[in-house]
């Protein structure tokens, strides 16, 4: 149905009343986005927005039918779910999209232990970066996200799963890890590694590292890669450095591979996010969801 697309591109629109930001979060176009919401419009026979000056507003409508709109998404992805499982589209599949580093050192024990109670079920995982993954939540190719980036498409609900803390690390062999004292502006003097744009490392670390007053474009990028292996595997041949998961380098951290570079007064801390379509969860995508919160605690036992 049409219906649940036109009113998820209302609902993400009256949030960041910007239909230019609302497109971008929609992965959609900026006409794309007006059209859905004139054909709510004649629908109901009432503008939904107004321009106030340069500033965009709900309506009084508008603000009705946004009050409502979460609920009705809600029940609408409920009764989808019941109509699929008496229609025998559900089939006890699950389709999840998962961000690299999380897919890669953090989920494939919670995978396991949950066939192991719920054998029935067949799991799909599609492993991409966050943002990747948030677009495959927006075109409902898959039930359930878990990413890494920042939590800001009004479109999605983050809903916090694990910490995490991102460090910056070289090789044990660098003879920078004989220096005794390091600060954030030393950087600007390394050779570093970087995960693609779109990642949500690379995301959260920007962002970061832009707070701290660093100028990005005068780092020096030795490379980019596309995955957290591939920047281990580089590092172990370099005297480079990345800022990398603390949950992607636990082995090499344990076998001396690899050494944590302490920055005076900076840290990057985040959580790692259960992601899905605003509106609820239902069914195998919900037990999912509620199984991997109730078992975080045995991802390293």
């Amino acid at each position: 149905m049409d219906f649940d697309f036109r009113l998820k591109v209302f609902y993400v629109a009256a949030n960041t009343l910007n239909f230019t930001k609302a497109a971008s979060e929609l992965f959609i176009s900026q006409p794309a986005v007006s059209k859905n919401i004139q054909e709510i419009e004649n629908s109901i026979g009432t503008p939904l927005f107004e321009r106030l000056g340069n500033r965009l507003a709900l309506t009084p409508a508008g603000k009705i039918l946004y009050k409502h709109a979460q609920v009705i998404l809600e029940q609408y992805n409920q009764a989808t779910y019941e109509i699929n499982e008496i229609t025998g589209k559900q089939n006890g599949n699950l389709f999840l999209g998962i961000s690299t580093t999380i897919s890669q050192y953090v989920i494939p024990k919670m995978l396991v232990e949950f066939n192991l109670h719920f054998p029935q079920n067949e799991i799909k995982v599609t492993q991409a970066n966050s943002k990747r993954v948030e677009q495959l939540l927006i075109k409902n190719e898959i039930h359930l996200g878990i990413t890494e980036g920042l939590p800001d498409n009004r479109s999605l609900k983050f809903t916090p799963y694990i910490k995490d803390e991102i460090v910056l690390v070289t090789r044990n062999t660098n003879p920078l890890c004989k220096e005794e004292r390091f600060v954030l502006n030393d950087i600007y003097k390394l050779a570093l590694v970087f995960r693609e744009p779109g990642s949500g490392t690379r995301d959260i670390i920007d962002c970061k590292l832009k707070e701290a007053g660093i100028s990005l474009q005068h780092l020096h990028t030795e490379i980019i890669l596309s995955s957290s292996e591939s920047i281990k595997r580089y590092l172990k041949y370099s005297n480079t450095a990345a800022f990398l998961s603390i949950h992607a380098i636990q082995e090499e951290l344990k076998n001396g591979d690899l050494k944590i570079i302490e920055l005076e007064d900076f840290s990057i801390e985040r959580y790692f996010y259960i992601t899905h379509l605003v509106g609820g969860l239902a069914g195998l995508p919900l037990k999912f969801m509620n199984f991997i919160q109730q078992h975080k605690g045995k991802i390293y036992s």
